[in-house]
């Protein structure tokens, strides 16, 4: 369970360089009348990740084994044609993700926001942000081959959900306790997470999707390799 502690810290870290839920996190830090109420749209998020994580996990679990044996009849030239098109989109949306430029807000006065407001706004967020789910994707998936218990399993979704909120956390800490400091920089912080996340998802999608896609051409010429 060590390798699958440390694949979770890992895929999680990776999934929690999200821009669009850090940018917004950010606004919301010079938006808000009381800095502290950014904790709801932090649950909004963490709730939504958690409660999907398990219906995905119980479903994968439910029909593992069906899907494995119907798995094991598809041809291998499918699977690595499949491999092959997963390796194009990750390269696609690792450009897309590099292409992406964030405007320049201003923010001119503090705001008032509902409880149910800021819950909404993190939870469809969460839900409307599909591509930063692939890493989640990936790791309930690697606990479904290793047969992870459901009950060792949720503890894991709870822990990777942390992980993905760590960013947030970390970012709202520092903000109330600078908060006189950089408040006028607001627009230059989200410039770089921007940058950075944005640079790391473009490497990520990059060499993921060279070696799914080596691997199938490797295939089709006649020589597989066998990982």
């Amino acid at each position: 369970m060590l390798f699958l502690f440390g694949f979770m810290l890992l895929m999680g870290a990776v999934d929690s360089l999200n821009p669009s839920t850090i940018i917004v996190l950010v606004l919301l830090l010079g938006m808000l009348e009381n800095v502290n109420r950014v904790a709801i749209y932090v649950a909004g998020i963490w709730i939504v990740y958690f409660v999907g994580g398990i219906a995905v996990f119980t479903g994968f679990s439910t029909v593992g084994g069906y899907l494995a044996e119907q798995f094991a009849l598809i041809p291998d030239y499918v699977l690595y044609g499949l491999e092959g098109l997963l390796g194009i989109g990750l390269i696609v949306f690792g450009m897309l993700e590099w292409r992406k430029h964030s405007g320049q807000k201003q923010v001119t006065k503090s705001l008032g926001v509902s409880t149910w407001a800021l819950i909404v706004l993190g939870a469809g967020g969460t839900l409307g942000d599909l591509p930063t789910a692939i890493p989640y994707l990936g790791f309930i998936a690697k606990m479904t081959e290793m047969g992870v218990p459901l009950l060792q399993g949720i503890g894991f979704l709870i822990g990777y959900c942390l992980v993905y909120i760590f960013p947030l956390l970390l970012l709202w800490g520092l903000y109330v306790k600078f908060q006189n400091q950089i408040k006028d920089k607001t627009e230059s912080i989200v410039r770089r997470i921007e940058s950075t996340s944005r640079t790391i998802m473009f490497a990520f999608g990059g060499i993921a999707g060279a070696i799914l896609m080596f691997d199938a051409v490797l295939f089709f010429f006649g020589i597989p390799v066998r990982w």
